[in-house]
């Protein structure tokens, strides 16, 4: 019995010395953990760069165990302020994005709120679009935490967003609001683009004085600390104030070149996009036709290459509006019809108001009455909190004269052919006729693809079959082999396939090259004579052939079959839908649609 009992003790013993082992390790990799947060926060304001190292080596240790999500959220914030300071505004958003979803679960609205601050300039329409259900909540936020400064930046770039958007009213209640603050505080960098924005929407709004008045406000803040995006900005603004509102566009050309020496060559991307077009507009008012043209070209051309869809489509409008001048209007209105289009899509919806009445001009050119009445019916239903009275007005009066025109010109018609039921006849036997033949070219067209998308299928699904029968047969082979290798013994090509394989960093859609150069410690310009070495193009060609594999994929799995195509593409890693459809009849030559439903047949 006594032995039992001393048994039983030791048993005791030993498994408190076990537990209190393992609370010692637990202590001390807690302990180690504060004290390298600690080492992270003192080296983000002077060495940014050994913050984001410091972060992403926790973050990736900590991964494989039970991590606190205060302390993963931290490195997070930690992250994000470091890419602010890079300027690396593409890994401020996509870090944002992560900082929101993972407060949002622990219900931290404050961070919410702090993961807005450090997005600054000029951002794609999209991730503005992303971030502003966030806005409303954390103003308020910051307000009930008594964090004015802050409220006010917050306060700023909603105001910002809502103009961009056309909700002059709005903006201009937030952008005053946080001037306010900003004057209060005496706080002369933020009171720049306030200023600027303020000047905006009273230039919207017609208000000329006012619109000058905050513009010159912005200017001389931005003199004071010598912010050369600032004054370029707001050289480019009072530019475009006297080409539209005082209609002197030398004055206003003069300006926009005064602007163009301050543009950033590294970030100034977007402004000089909006500077180069205003130049254009205004070379097009002065009838300088063929250096618009020229203006114009160069940036659609500058705007594709960097995926700026927003200024894809101002520059397709300015050269439909060019065009129409020049009275061709065959060349008018392929790209008329892509600006509207886009900005549709964008949902600028007070641009794409703009570019309506364009394309009325060109229908009424053309005597095409009918499509006149149809965009002119478009605009009168288009958002009401943008058209004001003055253009709603204006659009009546587009439909009432051209129902009258149409009316004169029918009258003529009549008149001419002396009865209006032959030119009815005339008219619908050619409609007819010309409608036959379109349809039999089309249907023709239609089958001769269809062929060819056949041929293609029967092949990729031979190819199919063959691939899984050497998947099989060299299974053995490849798991005797697989020890062999090793990072060592690769070339750089293998390096870069086995992290796409291992890693899929083509999944996520705002994947860089710098990326990859980190994660195998080379320069980018090795990436990139790796890639073309072996038959890329480039970065992005090569992204896409892997994320086309992953689609192609999904779209054999019988468990995809529920999901939406756009949803797959998604999840490839394609941030677009016309990039995905692009990208997908490039490596395969058929439509995605076509693929999906006969890949499992």
């Amino acid at each position: 019995m006594q032995n039992n009992s001393h048994h039983c003790l030791n048993i005791t013993l030993f498994l408190m010395l076990i537990s209190l082992t393992f609370s010692c390790d637990y202590i001390k990799n807690d302990s180690a953990i504060d004290s390298s947060l600690s080492k992270a926060e003192n080296y983000l304001k002077k060495h940014p760069d050994s913050t984001l190292i410091i972060a992403d080596k926790l973050l990736l240790k900590l991964s494989k165990t039970n991590l606190d999500e205060k302390k993963q959220l931290k490195l997070y914030q930690l992250k994000q302020e470091a890419f602010s300071k890079l300027g690396n505004m593409d890994s401020v958003l996509s870090t944002g994005k992560k900082i929101r979803i993972l407060a949002s679960s622990i219900s931290d609205s404050l961070a919410i709120a702090n993961s807005l601050l450090p997005v600054r300039g000029e951002i794609d329409f999209s991730s503005q679009q992303e971030m502003v259900p966030y806005f409303p909540g954390a103003i308020k936020t910051f307000k009930n935490n008594n964090l004015l400064f802050e409220s006010a930046r917050l306060s700023a770039s909603y105001g910002t967003i809502l103009c961009h958007k056309g909700d002059f009213v709005k903006a201009q209640t937030f952008l005053l609001d946080s001037y306010r603050v900003f004057n209060e505080l005496d706080s002369i960098r933020p009171i720049i683009n306030v200023c600027m924005n303020i000047g905006s929407t009273y230039a919207y709004t017609k208000s000329n004085e006012k619109s000058l008045e905050y513009y010159k406000k912005s200017y001389d803040a931005a003199l004071k600390v010598k912010d050369s995006n600032a004054i370029s900005s707001v050289l480019m603004n009072i530019g475009t104030f006297y080409a539209d509102d005082i209609k002197d566009q030398d004055k206003a050309l003069d300006y926009y070149q005064r602007a163009l020496p301050f543009v950033p060559k590294k970030s100034g991307a977007y402004l000089k996009m909006k500077i180069d077009y205003n130049i254009a507009v205004a070379a097009f008012a002065k009838g300088d036709l063929q250096f618009s043209e020229r203006t114009f070209q160069s940036m659609l051309a500058d705007c594709i290459k960097i995926n700026a869809f927003e200024g894809v489509a101002m520059a397709s409008k300015g050269l439909g509006d060019l065009y129409i001048q020049k009275q061709q209007p065959t060349k008018a209105l392929p790209y008329l019809t892509r600006a509207i289009h886009l900005a549709d899509s964008l949902e600028m919806s007070y641009e794409a108001l703009q570019m309506r009445p364009s394309l009325l001009v060109l229908y009424k050119n053309n005597k095409n009455f009918e499509a006149a009445l149809k965009v002119s019916e478009q605009m009168k239903t288009s958002n009401d909190s943008i058209l004001s009275a003055e253009k709603q007005n204006a659009v009546h009066e587009l439909e009432i004269k051209y129902q009258t025109e149409k009316k004169v010109t029918e009258i003529s018609h009549l008149k001419a052919l002396s009865k209006w039921r032959q030119l009815i006849v005339y008219g619908l036997s050619f409609f007819v006729i010309v409608l036959f033949f379109i349809l039999r070219k089309q249907i023709r067209l239609y089958k001769e693809k269809q062929r060819a998308y056949t041929l293609l299928m029967q092949q990729y699904k031979a190819e199919r079959l063959e691939r899984l029968a050497e998947q099989t047969q060299l299974l053995p082979k490849i798991s005797n082999t697989i020890e062999e290798t090793t990072p060592e013994n690769l070339d750089l090509f293998a390096q870069i396939m086995a992290y796409y394989e291992n890693e899929k960093p083509y999944l996520n859609p705002k994947h860089k090259a710098i990326e990859v150069a980190n994660a195998l410690q080379v320069s980018q310009r090795e990436i990139a004579a790796a890639l073309k070495l072996n038959g890329f193009n480039g970065f992005t060609n090569f992204n896409n052939k892997f994320r086309i594999e992953e689609v192609k994929r999904q779209f054999e799995d019988p468990k995809c079959a529920p999901l939406k195509m756009e949803a797959i593409a998604s999840q490839s890693g394609f941030g677009s839908r016309q990039s995905f459809y692009t990208a997908f009849e490039e490596f395969t030559g058929i439509n995605p649609g076509f693929y999906r439903s006969e890949i499992l047949k």
